[in-house]
């Protein structure tokens, strides 16, 4: 188990290079970190985009990207295509999005998942450290998945699950985040979560284990939070609730982010347009992780 992203470039300096598809890098950020990620021994990357538009960032502000390969393609919809195609034939071993809207590669994984893997569902990861909590958890799904029931949650579930183990975490702990009526009736939320969390007790979503409760209040009621007792992977009801805490942990709680979607055995990098280049080769850093041993 990771304590910090900082380990976690540490280790993927051992593991890489990993060849990558790097969707539209035309912007100096993301160029900038696709260029010190090769140089570091990370990727591997193969460049998709508008070649000229790549040719002239990195022209501007004399950046050679010795010799990358570069697909050129200008149409968005079908850049990302490519860029899934690449990951779902084994040619890259994961795909990166750059200087482009997120909504292009969610269509083309929801389509290539939907076709090619239906028992999975796509869905995005967010992974965290925060100060006094030392270890990297997840928080799912903030990104793809609006309002899910309760046979998609356990798909996303089982994603972060599977990427935990592939973290180091051999045994996550998993808070299902969820609450009841005023009145004491049971909400959907709150019917969803007993499913789940029997799911787990029946050693069927695989090595994880329940946390005690449903909310950080309660767990902590103390107010003295402590690492053992933190959850490694938080499943949120609906994609509000995960963009409320995820927003949270970063704008006030000054926590640390990397996203990236999963589905269909494929791992795209999602990192926000307006990340800069040294937080962009911890999301490289992330991806070498998490593809080291095939797709999830």
């Amino acid at each position: 188990m990771y304590q910090n992203f900082k380990e976690i470039e540490e280790k993927a300096r051992m593991l890489g290079p990993k060849s990558v598809a790097v969707l539209f890098p035309d912007s100096l950020d993301v160029m900038t970190a696709i260029f010190e990620g090769a140089d570091q021994g990370l990727i591997k990357p193969i460049l998709v985009g508008d070649q000229a538009k790549i040719k002239a960032i990195t022209q501007q502000f004399n950046i050679k990207p010795n010799g990358f390969e570069i697909i050129d393609e200008k149409g968005p919809q079908k850049a990302a295509d490519i860029c899934i195609d690449m990951a779902r034939a084994g040619s890259v071993a994961f795909v990166v999005k750059g200087n482009i809207i997120t909504s292009y590669l969610y269509r083309s994984l929801i389509k290539y998942t939907k076709a090619g893997a239906p028992d999975q569902i796509p869905c995005t990861l967010c992974f965290h450290h925060a100060d006094n909590i030392k270890k990297v958890f997840t928080i799912t799904d903030p990104g793809v998945n609006i309002n899910p029931d309760v046979s998609i949650k356990r798909k996303i579930l089982k994603n972060a699950i599977n990427a935990q183990h592939r973290m180091g975490c051999k045994n996550p702990r998993i808070m299902i985040i969820s609450s009841g009526h005023i009145s004491g009736a049971k909400s959907k939320i709150q019917k969803d979560t007993d499913i789940l969390q029997q799911l787990i007790k029946d050693n069927k979503m695989g090595r994880c284990q329940l946390s005690n409760t449903q909310n950080l209040y309660s767990e902590f009621s103390n107010h003295k939070v402590e690492t053992d007792n933190f959850p490694d992977i938080f499943l949120v009801p609906n994609i509000d609730t995960g963009n409320i805490l995820v927003k949270s942990i970063d704008h006030l709680g000054g926590g640390i982010r990397q996203c990236v979607t999963i589905g269909g055995d494929i791992t795209v990098l999602t990192p926000s347009r307006s990340d800069r280049s040294a937080d962009r080769i911890i999301n490289l850093s992330l991806g070498v992780i998490l593809s080291e041993t095939g797709g999830i």
